[in-house]
């Protein structure tokens, strides 16, 4: 499971809901709704194993679960009402979608507190203007 096919089928689904075009990628003042990964955390149970190394009588290499996918959803730094309706309509949608397919993998999408203090260094260190924005984490479901 690649965390792009993952991130693709989220656009997908929001892309289909909501009033402006998704895009996967640092934000920038184009009209649409961003998807911004901005953090991967590893699960430290699986940093030992090796992998892609099949067992007797295994077809294929050992897959290891995805790592949790940290990213913020926002459009551009205006508050126009367009904006916020992507916001509400793709806030909506993913409350109403908690799970999504992703080739061969069910992703849970699951909201995430993500404090001022961390949001602002997250802005500063990418030179971005501060803005509305939706937290979410997506790991794997199964």
């Amino acid at each position: 499971m690649s965390m792009l096919s993952c991130l693709t089928a989220l656009s997908h689904m929001l892309d289909k809901h909501v009033g402006l075009p998704v895009r996967i990628g640092r934000p920038d003042e184009t009209r649409c709704l961003h998807i911004w990964p901005w953090r991967l955390e590893e699960d430290a149970r699986f940093a030992a194993i090796p992998s892609a190394t099949p067992r007797l009588g295994e077809t294929g290499p050992a897959v290891t679960p995805m790592p949790r996918l940290h990213l913020l959803i926002l459009a551009s730094s205006s508050l126009e009402a367009e904006n916020l309706d992507a916001l509400e309509s793709a806030r909506q949608v993913l409350l109403g979608t908690p799970l999504i397919n992703a080739g061969q993998q069910r992703i849970s999408i699951v909201p995430a507190a993500l404090g001022s203090e961390e949001l602002a260094n997250l802005f500063l260190a990418a030179a971005l203007p501060l803005r509305l924005c939706l937290a979410y984490t997506l790991h794997s479901a199964d």
